[in-house]
């Protein structure tokens, strides 16, 4: 029981956050898999040609008997990674006390939006309102990119300033920063694949209408940018993976020593 307290507060021995991270990879991927199983037992599916998110519709023409498969995947996902963002606050601290905060809250939006796409799939039917589950599938899907788009590049800018300021990190072996930033390696090409998919002068438009104009005409724009993303449903893929592999492999190389040492200083 102690040990449990301890994960849910990110405070894992470096063995556990090995099992910890080992048990995400594989029962997140686990449950993908047999949610893809499901669909390919009643309609063809290629990464190619459908969304991620398909897995999760109850649409007759996608997953109506195995979408809740891809329901408690997202769940597991979103919730398994709460600690693990808690667990890479808690190293990045001896950084920045309030940058490690700012950048563990972003990434928490992003986990809590992941449980909500499970939770409203990629579907017809209503849920309250001319709302129907793929509206609401799709705003938590963007507060994803969101909440992890900024907490990435907003680690990336921390880490990146002490390395340059500080060096905290310096005696953490050979090259210590160039293992840090490799996980960064993974994600920011996808963030450069997302800008060059997306069509700016819609979302710009859509901004300016939420602002100034009305809800109708900041829906019909907001449209024009998810039909660019759907179009290219590859790109959605690459950014679950990127995403997985960006926080097993952060909070895997974050150094467990200095925080020690750090502690026994005060």
């Amino acid at each position: 029981m102690e040990a449990l307290k301890r994960w849910i507060k990110g405070e894992h021995t470096p063995v556990e956050i090995r099992l910890h991270l080992a048990l995400l990879a594989v029962g997140y991927w686990g449950l993908i898999y047999c949610a893809f199983r499901g669909y390919t037992s009643l309609h063809p599916y290629s990464v190619m040609t459908h969304t991620l998110s398909e897995l999760g519709s109850f649409d007759d023409r996608h997953n109506p008997e195995f979408y809740w498969i891809f329901t408690l995947a997202m769940v597991y996902c979103g919730a398994a990674m709460i600690p693990i963002v808690l667990y890479i606050r808690r190293k990045l601290a001896v950084v920045s006390e309030v940058g490690a905060w700012v950048g563990s809250l972003f990434f928490i939006l992003g986990c809590v939006a992941i449980i909500l796409t499970g939770l409203f799939p990629d579907a017809h039917g209503k849920v309250f309102g001319a709302w129907e589950y793929r509206h609401v599938h799709m705003k938590t899907a963007v507060t994803i990119a969101i909440g992890f788009g900024v907490g990435i590049l907003w680690h990336w800018i921390l880490l990146l300033r002490d390395m340059v300021t500080r060096g905290t990190f310096n005696a953490e072996g050979k090259l210590p920063y160039l293992k840090l930033m490799g996980p960064f390696s993974v994600t920011l090409p996808v963030f450069a694949a997302i800008g060059l998919r997306l069509e700016w002068r819609y979302l710009y438009a859509a901004i300016y209408a939420a602002l100034y104009a009305s809800r109708e005409e900041m829906s019909t724009y907001w449209g024009y940018v998810e039909k660019g993303f759907r179009s290219f449903p590859l790109l959605e893929h690459l950014s679950i993976w990127g995403l997985t592999i960006f926080v097993i492999w952060f909070a895997a190389v974050l150094p467990y020593e200095l925080e020690q040492s750090q502690r026994l200083r005060k």
